[in-house]
């Protein structure tokens, strides 16, 4: 099954063998906020299927992780850096969410309930990062380990995530196996869930403080694949 792109000019043809890189400009972000409203900005590449046909997603992401503060670079690392694997539930009254039509609260144009995971950087320390939103957003952050703060330096990490009964599950994976970090109970609960599902890799740079002067955030994904309940790779 072919990769879509939403907010991006790339193509299927620059995914290969489930590793691909996409590039965010400022002020990009999939978010719902009382204070900043409702954004659907980031570049994504993604499947659609049936979501209850969904069994499991993995993908290795990197971003660049070098701080000015400890590391001179033309392109630092900037406060909300983060890239990640991605799951949105699109509502049928508006199936298409973008960056110029990101829904709202109101019924008849909804923006979409989604959950992301990944890695992000936070007050010049890199995390893992979970978001999950139904109505606003949530967002909690965890220990990964970070590499020394060189210009070549990388924060990376490894998410899995898999069906259990009607909850979303959500994994680091780690050389010494699987670590939960996240469960989503109603992602798949009559009355919750959408028809169809959207299952990407997403990257964004919020730049709330204006800093980024025009550079952009690269991230990098490998490794990337979804899998339905019938054991067949769709990326």
């Amino acid at each position: 099954m072919p990769l879509r792109f939403l907010n991006t000019n790339l193509s299927s043809d620059t995914a290969r063998n489930g590793s691909l890189k996409l590039t965010a400009l400022s002020k990009t972000d999939i978010f719902a906020s009382p204070t900043i409203g409702y954004h659907f900005s980031s570049p994504v590449a993604f499947v659609a299927l049936p979501t209850q046909d969904f069994a499991l997603a993995r993908s290795k992401i990197s971003i660049p992780y070098t701080l000015s503060s400890k590391s001179p670079s033309d392109n630092p690392t900037l406060q909300f850096d983060q890239a990640g694997i991605v799951v949105v539930l699109p509502s049928s009254k508006h199936p298409e969410p973008s960056k110029h039509q990101p829904g709202t609260a109101d019924p008849k144009q909804p923006h979409p309930k989604w959950v992301k995971v990944g890695v992000e950087v936070w007050e010049e320390n890199g995390y893992g990062s979970v978001v999950a939103r139904d109505r606003w957003s949530d967002w909690s952050l965890f220990d990964v380990e970070k590499p020394d703060e060189t210009p070549s330096g990388k924060l990376s990490a490894t998410f899995e995530l898999e069906r259990m009964v009607d909850a979303l599950m959500i994994y680091r994976v780690t050389e010494s196996g699987r670590v939960p970090v996240r469960k989503v109970p109603w992602w798949f609960l009559e009355g919750e869930t959408e028809e169809t599902m959207w299952i990407g890799v997403y990257v964004a740079r919020p730049d709330p403080f204006d800093q980024a002067g025009g550079k952009l955030l690269d991230a990098e994904f490998d490794g990337f694949i979804v899998k339905d309940i019938w054991g067949t790779t769709l990326t």
